[in-house]
C-alpha cells in the first residue's frame, strides 16, 4: 500500500549544483537524496519540493514530498534516509502526509532568510554562509526601499536575466525585512506566495546598492514599475547568502 512522505530537508548549497537534478551528473540536491531513499525503500521515487534553488544556495527548511510503498515506521524515516546521505544534506523531519499533498501545489508561502556580513574582515566561517560587504550599508534607507516592494506586483525587473519566468511574472510579496545581527551582520527576510527565478537575489541585490548610496531608495520603486529586467543596472546578491528557511502550508506549520 502507497503512503505519502512529508519531509522537511535542510542542506549546505555550497557543493551542490542547485536543488534540481539536470540529467548530465552533475551533483544536485535532488539526485542524492533519491539516490539515498531508493536504496532504503528499494524502488524508484519521484521526489517533489516546494522550491528549486541554485547553484550555492542553502536550506534549512525545504519540504519534500513522495509516495513510497515501504512499511518503515515513519519515527524510523529520518533516521534511516540520514544513514545514507552526505555531511552535508540531512532530512530534519518526516511526517505522514494526505495522499493529496504536494511539496510544490501545496505550499501557500516561502520565507527565505539573506545573510550579509559587513565585518571588515572576511570571515572563515560566515564566508560560507553570507555575503561579504566591506562598507557600510545605510539599513535605514534599505527598509525604506523595501516597503515599495511589499504586495502584489509584477517581479519581471527582478526576475532572472535571461530566464524564462513562465506565464506571469506576478508575485505577492508578504514580508520583507531588515534586520540586525549584532554590529556585523544584517539579515534580510523575505516572504512570498511564490518567487521568480533569482528574484531574492535581484532584490537583496539592489537594496545593498541602496544601503551603499549607489542608488536612492526611491530607484528601487522605480525598477519594479520599469518592468525589465535590462533596466536594472544592479547585480545580484551571491548566492552563499541566501537560505531557504521554511515553507508554509496554512496549516499551523
Amino acid at each position: 500500500m502507497e503512503r505519502t512522505l512529508k519531509l522537511t530537508v535542510e542542506y549546505d548549497g555550497t557543493d551542490f549544483c542547485g536543488y534540481q537534478s539536470q540529467g548530465r551528473g552533475e551533483r544536485t540536491v535532488q539526485d542524492v537524496l533519491a539516490a539515498a531513499i531508493e536504496s532504503i525503500v528499494c524502488h524508484p521515487v519521484t521526489i517533489h519540493a516546494a522550491g528549486r534553488t541554485d547553484t550555492g544556495v542553502h536550506a534549512l527548511g525545504q519540504v519534500v514530498s513522495l509516495t513510497t510503498s515501504s512499511a518503515l515506521p515513519i519515527e524510523r524515516v529520518a533516521i534511516a534516509f540520514n544513514s545514507r546521505l552526505p555531511k552535508d544534506l540531512a532530512v530534519a523531519r518526516a511526517e505522514e502526509a494526505d495522499p493529496r499533498f504536494h511539496a510544490r501545489f501545496s505550499a501557500v508561502s516561502r520565507t527565505y532568510i539573506y545573510a550579509i556580513s559587513t565585518r571588515r574582515a572576511r570571515s572563515a566561517i560566515w564566508g560560507r554562509f553570507s555575503m561579504h560587504v566591506r562598507r557600510p550599508l545605510d539599513v535605514g534607507a534599505m527598509r525604506e526601499a523595501s516597503a515599495r516592494l511589499i504586495g502584489t506586483h509584477d517581479f519581471a525587473a527582478f526576475a532572472r536575466s535571461g530566464g524564462n519566468p513562465g506565464p506571469t511574472t506576478v508575485r505577492r510579496l508578504e514580508r520583507l525585512a531588515i534586520r540586525r545581527g549584532g554590529s556585523d551582520r544584517i539579515y534580510i527576510v523575505v516572504t512570498a506566495n511564490a518567487f521568480l527565478r533569482a528574484m531574492v537575489r535581484n532584490i537583496v541585490g539592489a537594496l545593498i546598492d541602496v544601503g551603499t548610496g549607489e542608488i536612492e531608495p526611491g530607484r528601487v520603486a522605480a525598477l519594479l514599475e520599469a518592468g525589465n529586467r535590462t533596466e536594472n543596472p544592479c547585480a545580484p546578491a551571491t548566492p552563499q547568502g541566501l537560505c531557504l528557511w521554511r515553507v508554509d502550508y496554512g496549516d499551523g506549520d
